[in-house]
């Protein structure tokens, strides 16, 4: 099985924040993985600016990750803008989560922490393999990634 969730937002409203090449870095994510890959379509979900919401890309996330078995390949790519947050589960080093920036960005409760990422791609079963794209701020520790005791990355 082939599954990918795009995630461009350009747009923030409210701010004067907003960003000029986000949806296209997924179209054209998009094009390469069904030009390239051997992806098709269907198998592609696309969230750009206002579907991009909190609800919708955790919604998408547990979608990607379902039913993943061995010999898949599954591709999260998010491009907007990113961010750190106090770390309330006092787990990381530095003290701060880093966050993807959603459409309904509200710096308490609607934002993607790395431990959210976390908490959906640890459960994935060996031999899923996973590409995770965050085109953001902040996004070298998105993941939480550690080496297991053998040097390689999960």
């Amino acid at each position: 099985m082939k599954k990918a969730l795009l995630v461009g937002i350009n747009n923030y409203p409210g701010t004067s924040n907003d960003l000029m090449g986000c949806v296209n870095d997924v179209q054209n994510m998009q094009n390469l993985l069904v030009s390239m890959f051997g992806f098709t379509t269907q198998d592609i979900t696309l969230l750009t600016d206002r579907e991009a919401t909190t609800a919708n890309i955790l919604k998408g996330l547990e979608a990607l990750v379902a039913d993943a078995r061995s010999g898949d390949l599954l591709v999260f790519h998010y491009s907007g803008h990113g961010s750190q947050v106090a770390d309330p589960e006092g787990d990381e080093p530095d003290r701060l989560d880093e966050i993807l920036c959603p459409y309904d960005l509200d710096w308490k409760t609607k934002m993607i922490r790395d431990d959210d990422l976390k908490r959906i791609f640890d459960p994935l079963p060996p031999g899923v393999h996973l590409e995770v794209f965050l085109d953001s701020c902040h996004s070298g520790t998105g993941l939480k990634v550690i080496p297991d005791r053998n040097g390689s990355y999960r």
